[in-house]
This record gives structure tokens, C-alpha cells and sequence, in this order.
């Protein structure tokens, strides 16, 4: 058996390092927390090689002190904190002191740096955690730090690294969030020559939420903001017309610190109740301030992850403040929480361009009670992504197809079919008495539809329509049964099979006007690395420059107007599977074209007009749920009403 020895500091810090330094986005946001800590105003981020070959970070920060600067290269050396008791109210993004001595230990580090008070700066080169070079140098206030050949000396860690396309949206995804989070401070984010972001850093939240997203994302938002003196949550959520088919859109922010929380994901999805259907997450844009004694920064080295003590408030008053701003009726109490409080100081600079002058209304007070419900909410109320407000003059209408590609039965999940389900006995079968020829056939109607053995059929002129509710569902009655049909479910299925009957092949049609589409550092990458599945489809796409693109040509069915929709659709999807075959890429075209041209929920229909849906489902064999699996129509049973209203047992 090998002796035990202690590790050298060389390997100790090599190792450490692999809990800091991830990949090249973890260097660059642990020196930009550096810079932010330093009370920076503006802020230059230069890489090479998607950060492997180089990373510069330059700031205009306070500097550090000739005499400090070897020690902040070594492990655990902060001027943050100093005792165990300060990590319970800690205002800064850093504080372990980790983060300098981790980089240096695996890449080569040049450091330039000089305080106001200093006539000359400091050069500092560390190399694999040695340091090679010290001496007076001339430059500006401010500190300037590059990063080059990251894991130089630890190979193995080179092999889980993606490619430099990868790595280098990794990087603008962080800073993205930050010229968010700090729209006080002005950022600069060049890649390989290439500028992708430059904020102006003018405190205007909307003017970085432009910078990230585009103006297509302008008309969509809503300001929100809440106070109830223990929380104080700010910033921009959006209407459901701009939903995405991933949580990629949503920031959030604890005292200007970027995190990520899927509780307050859920918490906002549950403001969304009744407008988002499932699959559809809102976007967001929020900032907290909560005093640092009631919050765990210290959960991961990452520092992503944020404890709260007391969750349930924080989690309801996002909810509450989502509501608020999207003119939702508020439903929610806040329970009172003793201690804590709200903090005397301001706690994160990012809070200081929300609402400097404008005057706030009291917020009324709220005695409503709400489900205390942990699960994500979601809505059927409307399934089209796109704004229905504006009504057709006419229902788009269909004539019987001349031929149909009949696909298999799709047989519908027995909980959306029975919501009512069929009550048990508490008496053993054995003890019970026999139930007479009658109650068996009630027994066998009243079945789970699985064991009725039995198809959701409409037999031509054997049914009659009784109406429709809520400008969306059908109520058509046959026989003993009642059929609830989804409008836009049910014309949605129909075009589809049309489409695909005709097929969807690389017919573009060239636009007069190119459309220029912003897209996210994450949405950027993966469409260029699958441009030739998309020019197959029939699109003609060329990069912008600033993670925009340049559409040319689209697909015939998709048309110029839901263009936008549709690659931010299909590149979700794509970062769901990570790689989808062509085949897949035109079924979800096929989709997005039947969804755009159908019915949409809301707009009322007169008898004539869903008679003429209602034949298509005439056929035999016509699946039985719209292309995202939702059910077209729902059967109830006379027997279930007699239950529901204890006509019989």
C-alpha cells in the first residue's frame, strides 16, 4: 500500500482549480466580478480562440496596490472578507480568494495594474503558478489582466472542452447577463477581432435588453417592480407573444449577482397561469435586492447558486410582482416574516437606474389567498405562440382533401381523457353483491376509455352541435356521449396532414427586405453549426455580425412574418437533442406552418363554420391529437354527468 503525503502546492492548486475554473466563461466571469468589485465603470473583455489561446479583461477600477499584488495570486487572499462571521453579509461578487491563484495555476497570466494614488503601475507574470516577472510599469488607473494558454499544464481537462465556437458563446452568454445586471457599467465584449456587445452603460435597463435581444423584443415588455420591505424585485418581464421553447431568456439577479434558480423560474411561470401553454416559459429579466444576512452566496464555488431563508416569501413575491406587471389580478398573500428586514444600504449598483425619477403608487395590500403549490403552472387557454389579438375578418375554412396520408392511431393519455375518474369501493369485490346486467353496462360506460375499447368518433349526421365556449372549445353531442373539441387543436391537425401530404420541399421564396434576427450568444452558436440543415428547409441565412443574421430566403410555408419564430423554435429543439436529422427540422416546419395558418383560441366561430372543421374528423383513422400531442377533442359519457350530479352510484 502507497504512503500517505501531502500533496505540493503546485498540484494542490491545480486542483483546486478545476472547481473554479471550469472552462474559459468561469475565467472571464471571475475576472470581471474582479473588475465590478473594483468599482469599474467600463469594462473590455478581449478573447482569442473561443479564451483558450487568450483572455483580456480591462477595467477602470481602483487598481491594486504595488505592494498587494503578488499576494492576490495566493490562495485564499482577499481584502472581502476576514473573519467566518462576514460570509453572512457579504456585498460583493467575490470573496474567496481563489479565483487569481486558480487561473495562474493553469495558464500563463500578465497582470498590469495602478492605483490613483500611485505615480507608476505594477507588471506582474505568473506562469503555472510561479511568478517570473515583477517591476514598475506605466499605465492607466485601473487593472488589466490577460490569460493566455488556459490548461496549458493539465491536458486532461483540454479534452472536455468544446469546440472555440462553443466556448466563445459561452463567454457572451455570461457577459450578456451581466450588461444586464449592471446596466450602470459599460461593457465591451470583442471576440477574435469581432465586436459582439458594447452597452452604453447608461443605467437604462431597456437600452442592454435592446443590446441582447434586439428591438424585436421592445414592444413585448413590461416594467415591473415590487417592494414589500424585505424584498424590492425590479426590471422586465414580457407578454406571452414572446415566450421561448426554453429557459434561456430568463436572468435573474441577487444584489447585481447573476444566478441561476429554477424555483424563481417556476414561481414567475405561475404568474403566466392561464396564458402559456405547456413547453412555453416567459421571458424575464429580473433583479432582487434582499440584505445579505438573509441569503447563502456561499453554496459552490460557481457562485450561482443562492440560498434563501426565507424562500416561500420570495418565491410569492415574484409571483405577485409578475401578476402585477403583466395587469393580472393579484390572488397571493405575503406572510409576514419577523427579522430580517429591508437593509438601510443599498445592496448591488444595478438597482440604482430603477425608477430614479419617477414616483412609485403604494402598492395595495393583498388578503387573497392562493394555492401554496410548488409545481410550474401552465395554461391550455391558447396554443398559437404568436399574437392573436388582431381577429381574421374570416376563419380560415377547410375543403375535403383529396387524398390523406392516414397516420397511426394516436391513443390519448387516459388522464386528459377521464378527468373524472370512476369511483372505488371500499368493500372487497369478494364480499360485494352481483351486480345485475344493467349495472354491468353502466359499469362498462363509465370505464376508463383505455378499457372501453373504444375510438373518439364522429359518425356523419349522427351528431349535433350544441355551441362553443369560451370562443376555443366545441360542445357537439352524439348519442350518450359529449364531445369537447379544441378548436385550434383540431384545424391544426387538419393542415398538418395536408402539408405533409404535400410535403415540404426546398421551396423558398426569396424576401424583398433581407430579415435581420437578433439571437441569443447560446441560439447564435447552435444555428451555425446547423446552417446546412437550414438551407435544405428552403432557408438562405448569413451571419450579421453582433450575433444577428441575415435572412434572405425562407421556406414557402413558413413565410416572412414568422420567420423569426421559427429559427428561435427550431434552435430550441435543437438544444433539446442536440442534433436533429433534416426530416425532424421539416416536421417541426410543418408544424409551425399548420399552427400559423390555423384557427387561433378566441375567435368565435358560428355553427356553419365548425360543421365544416367537425367533417374532417369524420374519417376513420384521423389522429386524434394536434402535432404537439395535445388531444383534439375530449369524450364524456351520460353516465359521467349522472355521477357528477349523484344520479347514480
Amino acid at each position: 500500500m502507497k504512503r500517505i503525503k501531502v500533496l505540493s502546492q503546485l498540484t494542490a492548486n491545480q486542483i483546486a482549480a478545476g472547481e473554479v475554473v471550469e472552462r474559459p466563461a468561469s475565467v472571464v466571469k471571475e475576472l470581471v466580478e474582479n473588475a465590478l468589485d473594483a468599482g469599474a465603470s467600463a469594462i473590455t473583455i478581449e478573447t482569442k480562440g473561443g479564451g483558450l489561446e487568450s483572455i483580456r479583461v480591462t477595467d477602470n477600477g481602483c487598481g491594486i496596490p504595488a505592494e498587494d499584488v503578488e499576494t492576490a495570486f495566493l490562495r485564499h487572499a482577499t481584502n472581502k472578507i476576514s473573519t467566518a462571521d462576514d460570509l453572512s453579509h457579504i456585498e460583493t461578487l467575490g470573496f474567496r480568494g481563489e479565483a487569481l491563484a486558480s487561473i495562474a495555476a493553469v495558464s500563463h497570466v500578465t497582470l498590469k495594474t495602478c492605483t490613483a494614488e500611485e505615480e507608476a503601475g505594477t507588471l506582474l507574470r505568473v506562469s503555472g503558478g510561479e511568478v517570473k516577472e515583477n517591476h514598475a510599469t506605466g499605465t492607466p488607473q485601473g487593472t488589466a489582466i490577460e490569460v493566455e494558454n488556459l490548461f496549458f499544464n493539465v491536458p486532461a481537462r483540454l479534452k472536455f472542452i468544446k469546440s472555440a465556437r462553443a466556448e466563445s458563446a459561452y463567454i457572451s452568454d455570461y457577459i450578456s447577463r451581466m450588461l444586464m445586471a449592471r446596466a450602470d457599467v459599460a461593457f465591451k465584449l470583442v471576440q477574435n477581432g469581432k465586436t459582439v456587445f458594447q452597452s452604453a452603460g447608461d443605467t437604462n435597463l431597456q437600452d442592454a435588453i435592446y443590446c441582447v435581444y434586439g428591438a424585436d423584443m421592445l414592444p413585448h415588455l413590461r416594467e415591473l417592480f415590487y417592494d414589500d420591505g424585505y424584498v424590492r424585485l425590479s426590471g422586465f418581464i414580457a407578454t406571452e407573444q414572446a415566450a421561448r421553447s426554453n429557459r434561456n431568456a430568463q436572468s435573474f439577479f441577487i444584489n447585481a449577482r447573476y444566478i441561476k434558480s429554477q424555483k424563481l423560474s417556476f414561481a414567475l411561470q405561475r404568474a403566466y397561469d392561464m396564458r402559456l401553454m405547456v413547453g412555453k416559459f416567459p421571458f424575464a429579466v429580473l433583479s432582487l435586492a434582499i440584505s445579505p444576512n438573509e441569503i447563502d452566496v456561499n453554496v459552490h464555488p460557481n457562485k450561482l447558486d443562492v440560498r434563501f431563508k426565507n424562500e416561500e416569501r420570495v418565491m410569492r413575491a415574484a409571483t405577485i410582482a409578475a401578476r402585477q406587471a403583466l395587469g393580472d389580478p393579484v390572488s397571493m398573500p405575503i406572510p409576514h416574516t419577523t427579522g430580517g428586514g429591508w437593509p438601510q444600504t443599498e445592496f448591488g449598483r444595478s438597482a440604482e437606474y430603477v425608477r430614479k425619477t419617477q414616483d412609485r403608487e403604494t402598492i395595495p395590500s393583498i388578503t387573497a389567498y392562493a394555492p401554496d403549490s410548488k409545481e410550474e403552472c401552465v395554461a391550455q387557454a391558447s396554443f398559437s405562440p404568436f399574437d392573436v389579438s388582431k381577429k381574421p375578418a374570416q376563419p380560415p375554412m377547410l375543403r375535403e382533401p383529396e387524398s390523406v396520408t392516414v397516420a397511426p392511431q394516436v391513443k390519448i393519455p387516459e388522464r386528459q381523457l377521464t378527468p373524472w375518474q370512476k369511483s372505488s369501493s371500499s368493500m372487497p369485490e369478494a364480499l360485494s353483491e352481483p351486480k345485475t346486467e344493467q349495472a354491468q353496462e353502466r359499469d362498462k360506460r363509465s370505464a376508463p376509455l383505455a378499457e372501453r375499447n373504444e375510438q373518439l368518433r364522429l359518425t356523419c349526421g349522427s351528431y349535433r352541435i350544441i355551441g362553443q365556449v369560451f370562443d376555443c372549445y366545441w360542445i357537439v353531442q352524439q348519442d350518450e356521449d359529449t364531445f369537447f373539441i379544441d378548436q385550434h387543436a383540431a384545424h391544426e391537425r387538419r393542415l398538418y396532414e395536408r402539408f405533409a401530404e404535400k410535403g415540404v420541399a426546398a421551396q423558398s421564396q426569396i424576401l424583398l427586405i433581407p430579415a435581420v434576427i437578433k439571437l441569443s450568444p447560446l441560439e447564435f452558436e447552435t444555428l451555425m453549426e446547423n446552417l446546412p440543415q437550414f438551407a435544405e428547409l428552403g432557408f438562405d441565412i448569413e451571419e450579421f455580425g453582433m450575433l444577428t443574421v441575415s435572412v434572405r430566403a425562407v421556406p414557402y410555408l413558413i413565410g416572412e412574418p414568422q420567420a423569426a419564430a421559427f429559427l428561435h423554435e427550431a434552435i430550441a429543439l435543437l438544444d433539446r437533442r442536440n442534433r436533429l436529422s433534416t426530416v425532424e427540422l421539416k416536421r417541426a416546419a410543418l408544424i409551425q406552418a399548420a399552427c400559423k395558418h390555423a384557427v387561433k383560441a378566441g375567435e368565435t366561430l358560428d355553427h356553419v363554420e365548425i360543421e365544416a372543421l367537425l367533417r374532417e374528423y369524420e374519417t376513420e383513422g384521423t389522429p386524434l391529437t394536434c402535432p404537439h400531442g395535445r388531444p383534439v377533442m375530449v369524450k364524456m359519457a351520460k353516465i359521467d354527468f349522472e355521477k357528477l350530479f349523484k344520479r347514480v352510484l
